[in-house]
């Protein structure tokens, strides 16, 4: 296919005159006779027509007229891209020196992608293509990756306007669709129900925006590079970007990463957050550039039973690879804890059995056969708990291996009162640190009351508006609770229901161990192992023989 570009598009503007020259040749502009290793540069304002031999000596006049725009960049905290926008606006909008003067940094041409396309007959000039950060520490990996996404954006804008479809613009191969027990995983989040069940959940959503966006966080996150594994619908990108990231790496594998796109564009944020369909383990050649280049990992890939989905692996692969040393891991530390529970307040350890006791007036017992067998995933309320939690597990993300965490854990849990005890309760705590390597027997008392969407700041500004508090650099440390004692989220809590009820009395002690490990036939369930025996206080001459018990049970 070939494509006409009228002459006039890239005519230079009129009565242009060159200040490297005595002669000038009328009407014409093909730079010949300028000496190796200038770059011609036209001026930086319009009225201006000289051509000057080189971008510093365009710069110079710039600022003899009162235009200091190196100082301005830097004044701003201008990226490569909105320096782009700013010296293409400043021409197309025919601005002055004094309206220049009056830029604040906010004004919505430094997000337009519109402002990327270079006036015409100003293509190629000097001032386009001049580092403003040379004159501190450069960053090579990103610059190349600035450069990337600014060539990027060029040609799916230049696709828009010639009819060409974004694929063949990208020049890239479409993703592989995922395989084997992949497939249902990634299908299952390309809708919008499960994104909008999850966004909703606000425990979970305002913990996350609360350590993002909170003013003693701003030194981890203002004008760092930040990694979003597993975005879904981008909400966590776009925190990152209101909390005043230099650019987010937004990645997930499930078609919902089109639409994370759209919302980014959607918001004004293309400039910040550029979205990687696939997953992390197969982006390698794409994000090349940001090996060790990473300041912030964000990722919410906790499951049911905290490790069903098993996305977990996928988080400490990209936690090896990219994030920086000292880098922050949000969130850094999880915790699963153990109950045993009786059938009170709404009773939902026993529902599923009760309902098939009188379906329309039959009976149908038959029908309960097996539900000893799945773990299920229930709202239990906290007066259904009847002893003391006990831990089981400690994720402490920045020191596991890059595998799915697999436990065998004893726990002990002694009964407060005389009740017949039906099932063990899981459930998880999670910690955002924003100092690294705390121990966990450091870790504050995780926070049971739900955080108010007061607590958090920033919530209020909208589009593409960056958080601007000031930094206090003190860190904030946000945790929350999927326990039966803090406001319900979507991941309730896990419900290991017993064959045989235990009856209790106060004081008696369910002794055992639990194992948890991926199953064999799908790799993203689980299965779990307890083993326990139930240790009464002792009568006066009783004689007792005990013998352990063993169930099984499929996560899923």
């Amino acid at each position: 296919m070939a494509y006409r570009i009228d002459a006039e598009e890239l005519a230079p503007p009129p009565a242009t005159r060159f200040a490297a020259e005595e002669e000038e040749d009328e009407g014409e502009d093909d730079f010949e006779g300028w000496s190796e290793g200038e770059q011609p540069t036209r001026a930086l304002f319009v009225a201006d027509t000289t051509v000057y031999p080189s971008p510093e000596a365009a710069l110079a006049q710039a600022k003899a007229d009162g235009c200091d725009l190196r100082a301005l960049v830097a004044r701003l905290q201008l990226d490569t891209l909105q320096v782009i926008r700013l010296i293409n606006h400043v021409r197309r909008a025919r601005l002055t020196p004094a309206d220049v003067a009056q830029l604040t940094g906010t004004e919505p041409f430094l997000s337009d992608n519109e402002e990327l396309q270079p006036v015409p007959g100003y293509e190629n000039d000097g001032l386009l293509q001049l580092d403003f950060d040379d004159e501190g520490e450069s960053d090579p990996a990103e610059e190349l990756a600035l450069l990337r996404q600014a060539y990027h954006e060029l040609r799916m804008q230049y696709a828009e306007r010639v009819g060409v479809s974004s694929e063949d613009a990208q020049g890239k191969v479409t993703p592989a669709r995922p395989s084997g027990v992949d497939v249902h995983y990634f299908d299952s989040y390309a809708g919008h129900d499960i994104h909008q069940t999850m966004i909703a959940d606000s425990v979970r959503t305002l913990s996350y925006a609360q350590f993002i966006l909170s003013p003693d966080n701003a030194h981890l996150l203002r004008g760092k590079t930040v990694m979003d594994v597993g975005c879904g619908s981008g909400i966590l990108s776009l925190f990152c970007a209101r909390a005043g990231a230099k650019q987010v790496l937004a990645i997930d594998a499930s078609e919902v990463a089109m639409r994370a796109e759209a919302n980014v564009a959607q918001n004004g944020f293309g400039h910040v957050v550029r979205v990687f369909r696939g997953k992390i383990e197969e982006l390698d050649t794409p994000l090349q550039a940001y090996v060790g280049q990473v300041d912030f990992l964000v990722s919410e890939w906790m499951g049911y039973f905290l490790l069903y989905e098993s996305m977990l692996p996928s988080v400490l692969y990209a936690r090896d690879r990219y994030l920086k040393a000292g880098g922050t891991l949000a969130p850094s530390h999880c915790r699963m804890l153990l109950a045993a529970a009786t059938d009170r307040g709404n009773g939902a350890l026993r529902e599923r059995f009760r309902f098939w006791d009188d379906v329309y007036g039959f009976a149908m017992p038959s029908m309960t056969q097996g539900l000893t067998h799945d773990a299920g995933t229930e709202e239990v309320e906290a007066e259904a708990i009847v002893s003391k939690p006990a831990s089981i597990c400690e994720l402490p993300l920045e020191a596991l291996a890059a595998r799915q965490p697999e436990f065998v854990s004893p726990f002990e849990l002694e009964c407060t009162e005389a009740c017949p005890v039906y099932g063990l309760v899981a459930w998880f705590d999670t910690w955002f640190l924003p100092t690294p390597q705390v121990p966990a027997e450091a870790l504050p008392p995780c926070r049971v009351t739900p955080i108010e969407a007061r607590e958090v700041s920033g919530l209020g500004l909208r589009g593409n508006a960056v958080q601007d508090a000031p930094a206090s650099g003190r860190g904030q440390c946000v945790s929350f609770t999927t326990s039966p004692f803090g406001k319900q989220t979507h991941w309730k809590q896990t419900v290991f229901l017993l064959k045989t009820p235990i009856e209790a009395q106060a004081g008696t002690r369910i002794t055992g161990e639990i194992r948890m490990h991926a199953s064999e036939g799908n790799t993203r369930e689980l299965d779990v192992e307890i083993h326990y025996d139930v240790d009464d206080p002792p009568r006066p001459n009783e004689k007792r023989v005990k013998s352990r018990l063993v169930q099984l049970y499929s996560v899923r």
